[in-house]
């Protein structure tokens, strides 16, 4: 995995975070402070997207936020009221030391939309020009699925009307479309999901809702049937995968918990999703 595409992910995930705050219809002051802290990570890592794009891209060093955003004013990545507003983005997350003073948590909060609007059309930018360096550029929802998988992260999702709990085991492209090999733990599928789980194999472009969340991994434990769910690997969590990934992922074993009811994963079988 690339820098590049780390912080891709990394962005990604932390300005959706960001927008699922920002979408709720009201805030306490707890939901108000924690809106604005997502504020303040996404703004680093979109930033920190612009700042690596820049020196692989144009080979221009900067050291700054507002180095960067001259940047990308400069060579078009952001228009010139995007511009400004990110400055002001900036200074917004300066000011929210301050943010326990009543007038000022609110005049940051009043911003929030707007602000988590600037930043999306900022690393949408980004990702498009990211493409002249990546072969493919992966889609959001693949980057969310990269990035549980490096951090060992369990993926709520809506798939084809139902709900999934599942963690990704195996992500690349079947036909040309972005596909993840996935173990289902929880939630709903078309047929009745087993006690112990099953192996599911997902079109990611059919993919909606990702979250991503803390939780026990379970990726099998065997694999008795090759999996014919993904023809080209790009990952793959197993560190010794006999499917020649693209990239690997150093070996992060996972604990059981004791007294865990689930055993361990049936043999992978191809399947209904």
């Amino acid at each position: 995995m690339t820098a590049l595409r780390r912080r891709l992910a990394e962005a990604e995930a932390a300005v959706t975070s960001f927008e699922e705050a920002v979408a709720a219809a009201s805030r306490s002051a707890i939901e108000r402070d924690s809106a604005i802290l997502r504020l303040i990570y996404s703004y680093q890592a979109v930033w920190k997207v612009c700042q690596r794009l820049l020196d692989e891209r144009d080979n221009i060093e900067i050291a700054s936020p507002n180095d960067a955003i001259r940047a990308a004013r400069r060579l078009g990545w952001l228009s010139d009221e995007d511009a400004e507003a990110a400055m002001k983005i900036g200074a917004d997350c300066n000011l929210a030391a301050k943010a326990h003073l009543a007038h000022i948590g609110a005049e940051i909060s009043c911003r929030l939309p707007t602000n988590a609007a600037v930043l999306r059309r900022w690393l949408t930018a980004l990702r498009e020009k990211a493409a002249n360096i990546e072969q493919l550029m992966p889609s959001d929802t693949y980057l969310l699925f990269e990035w549980a998988m490096v951090q060992r992260k369990q993926i709520v999702c809506m798939y084809e009307g139902y709900r999934r709990e599942l963690c990704p085991i195996i992500l690349g492209h079947s036909r040309g479309e972005e596909r993840a090999l996935t173990y289902q733990f929880g939630g709903g599928a078309r047929s009745k999901l087993p006690p112990a789980g099953q192996w599911k194999c997902l079109w990611l472009f059919k993919v909606r809702n990702v979250e991503l969340r803390e939780g026990l991994w379970y990726s099998g434990s065997s694999h008795i049937t090759a999996q014919s769910c993904v023809e080209t690997v790009d990952l793959d969590v197993n560190p010794d995968s006999p499917y020649k990934p693209k990239r690997r992922l150093a070996s992060r074993p996972v604990a059981e918990p004791a007294g865990s009811r689930r055993g361990p994963a049936p043999p992978y079988r191809p399947g209904q999703a």
